[in-house]
């Protein structure tokens, strides 16, 4: 029996799984403390993987991590919500942990793991997007994740607005200044809400409270706009949402397949929520095959 180990290193939360024959067996939360720097951030990335391991004996340990990344060296180049820019994450994790460990963009390991196991399982394009702190997007064609030169579908990213505010990668009108944690609770505090977290302005929703209901439904038309976008450039046969802000499906939906419907000059594709829990953490070991 060959354990690996899948981590998801995202803004706000590090997940790590112990996997086996393609199957979660133990899995962990952390909180990834972008705040306190980058020793503070590799400091927990360990502690997540000591503690799912367990002392048991592993093959490998893959790591998704947003991009932009030089993934072939294993080093993460500027991601915006972390602080690891220039950060080769591979050799401080082998050296740490000495066994073999890759790297790919964390919605890329999403992506691959839907494709291989989730709802892509069946089509041979897939295009993947998490919407968490940031939004992130992979693109799996025939079972293989499409790099482009090196990091393709940086798609969070990418111009929707250019009159729009600008995303913590100084882009005006991003997906991401829309769709994300972060563009949530902007819209919050603009709209008067008072609310620490994304997840507080979903229990608001829940609750009835109709500017957090308005603010799902402004995130669904943007988020529409941006998949008529991708049906466009590269008519996948399923987008796959996945992401903490996806839990807020229910309040989105109706709207983004509207929005999506109006701008999109194709025939849309079909657009699911993710299926799996963790999927990022069985595509990152799959990086190691």
């Amino acid at each position: 029996m060959a354990y690996t180990v899948g981590v998801e290193v995202g803004g706000t939360n590090i997940n790590a799984g112990l996997v086996l024959n393609n199957k979660i067996i133990k899995k962990i939360n952390v909180q990834t403390q972008s705040n306190k720097g980058k020793k503070v951030v590799i400091k927990n990335i360990i502690t997540a993987i000591e503690k799912v391991k367990n002392n048991k004996k592993i093959s490998g340990i893959g790591i998704g991590c947003p991009g932009p990344l030089d993934y072939k060296r294993g080093i993460v180049l500027n991601t915006p919500n972390l602080p690891l820019n220039k950060v080769n994450i591979v050799k401080v994790i082998k050296n740490k942990c000495r066994t073999r460990v890759v790297l790919d963009n964390d919605a890329n390991c999403f992506a691959l793991g839907e494709a291989l196991f989730g709802a892509g399982k069946n089509h041979s394009t897939v295009f993947g997007l998490t919407l968490g702190t940031g939004v992130g997007a992979g693109i799996v064609i025939n079972k293989k994740i499409f790099h482009g030169r090196e990091n393709a579908s940086e798609f969070g990213h990418s111009m929707i607005n250019f009159m729009g505010p600008k995303d913590k990668a100084r882009i005006p009108g991003s997906v991401e200044s829309y769709c994300s944690a972060s563009g949530i609770m902007k819209s919050a505090k603009e709209a008067g809400i008072k609310a620490k977290t994304s997840k507080e302005v979903y229990d608001l929703a829940v609750k009835g409270n109709e500017k957090a209901r308005s603010i799902f439904e402004n995130l669904g038309f943007y988020l529409g706009i941006s998949i008529a976008n991708i049906a466009c450039t590269m008519d996948p046969d399923i987008i796959i949402i996945g992401g903490k802000v996806a839990d807020s499906w229910r309040f989105f939906s109706k709207s983004m397949n509207k929005s999506m419907r109006n701008h999109c000059f194709l025939k849309p594709p079909r657009i699911v929520k993710a299926k799996l829990e963790n999927t990022a953490i069985l595509g990152a070991t799959q990086l190691l095959k």
